[in-house]
C-alpha cells in the first residue's frame, strides 16, 4: 500500500503544484526524515495553497500524532488532513494492547498517571481517570499510543486542579515557572481566561518553543495551553 502511493506521490506532474507549495513539500519531507528517520519512509504527502494531505503508514499510532505535531510546527501550513493509516496486526487482541498501555502507565514517573484507568476496543484506547494537570494528560495520551494495535487514543482523563485556581494565579506561576529556566521569558506574553492559556511571543528554537508550552501544562488550573509563540528570526 505504502509503496503505491509513494509511486502515486512521485508522480504528480510538477506544474499542478505552485512554488510556494513545492518549497513547502520539501520542508515537510525534510523535517519529518529528519525528526522521525526511518519511521518517515512510508509517509506521502500533497500540498495544496498550504493544505496537507498526508497518507501512507506507519507502525504506531504515535508516529502518526508525531509527523502531524511536526507539520503543524511549520509556517505556512495552514491545514492538516492525516489519513495515514496504521500497520495491524491479527495476533495482536484488545487484551493484549490494554495489558501493554497498562504496562506503560505503571512505568510513568507521577502516581496519578500509574493510575489511569484504560478500556480498548477494536483497538481505540479510551483513557478514564483523573490526573493532576494537563501535562499528565499528554503524558498519559502519549504512553497509550506507543504501543502496537492502537488506532486512536481517546482522552476522557480530567484535571483535578481544573477550576481550583484563578486565572490570575495561572498567569503569575506561568511566569514564575518560565523565570527559573534559561529561556528569555521576558519575551513570552501569556493570556488565560478560564483556564484556557494563550503563549505569545519569540524564542530562539523550536525546542524552545515546545518547552515554554510543556512547562505552562505542567501547571495546576491549566485546561489547554494555545501556543502563539514563533521563533525570533535571528537573520
Amino acid at each position: 500500500m505504502s509503496k503505491k502511493n509513494k509511486h502515486f506521490a512521485n508522480h504528480i506532474p510538477s506544474e499542478e503544484l505552485s512554488q510556494p507549495d513545492h518549497n513547502l513539500a520539501g520542508e515537510i519531507k525534510n523535517r519529518l526524515h529528519e525528526e522521525m528517520q526511518a519511521s518517515a519512509m512510508d509517509i506521502n504527502l500533497f500540498c495544496r495553497n498550504g493544505h496537507v494531505h498526508l497518507s501512507g503508514i506507519v507502525d504506531l499510532y504515535a508516529e502518526k500524532k508525531t509527523a502531524e505535531s511536526i507539520i503543524k510546527q511549520i509556517d505556512g501550513v495552514k491545514s492538516i488532513e492525516n489519513k495515514i493509516t496504521i500497520a495491524m496486526d491479527s495476533n495482536i487482541t484488545d487484551k493484549h494492547i490494554e495489558k501493554e498501555v497498562t504496562d506503560k502507565l505503571l512505568h510513568q514517573e507521577k502516581d496519578s498517571v500509574k493510575g489511569v484507568g484504560i478500556k480498548v476496543n477494536d483497538g481505540v484506547v479510551s483513557l478514564i481517570g483523573s490526573v493532576n494537570t494537563l501535562k499528565e494528560v499528554d503524558l498519559a495520551m502519549k504512553a497509550a499510543a506507543e504501543n502496537r494495535g492502537v488506532k486512536d487514543v481517546v482522552n476522557n482523563l480530567s484535571i483535578a486542579s481544573s477550576g481550583e485556581f484563578t486565572d490570575t494565579a495561572i498567569s503569575d506561576k506561568i511566569i514564575q515557572e518560565l523565570s527559573q529556566t534559561n529561556l528569555s521569558f521576558r519575551d513570552v506574553h501569556r493570556e488565560v481566561s478560564g483556564g484556557v492559556v494563550s503563549l505569545f511571543g519569540y524564542l530562539d528554537n523550536q525546542q524552545e518553543v515546545e518547552l515554554a508550552k510543556e512547562i505552562t501544562m505542567g501547571i495546576e488550573g491549566v485546561k489547554k495551553v494555545i501556543n502563539h509563540i514563533k521563533v525570533r528570526d535571528n537573520k
